[in-house]
């Protein structure tokens, strides 16, 4: 997945940032991902993951797998 618009640019001392990607699944499926996060404490960091793709089994693949890894 590639970022897209800038979209990979942090601004200097930003407390939150929304990162937008697309790229192309097995069988060239595009996909297009929403990851928003900020800083949510002295030392936490909170995750907001949004993905599209025109199958929903692969959005949620990509889902589980930044969830939980690929384990």
């Amino acid at each position: 997945m590639l970022p897209c618009e800038g979209t990979e640019v942090v601004p200097n001392n930003a407390r939150s940032h929304t990162c937008m990607l697309s790229g192309l699944f097995i069988g060239n499926e595009k996909v297009l991902v929403r990851l928003s996060f900020g800083i949510d404490g002295p030392k936490q960091v909170a995750m907001k993951l949004a993905v599209r793709s025109e199958d929903e089994v692969i959005s949620d693949a990509i889902v589980y797998t930044w969830k939980y890894g690929s384990q």
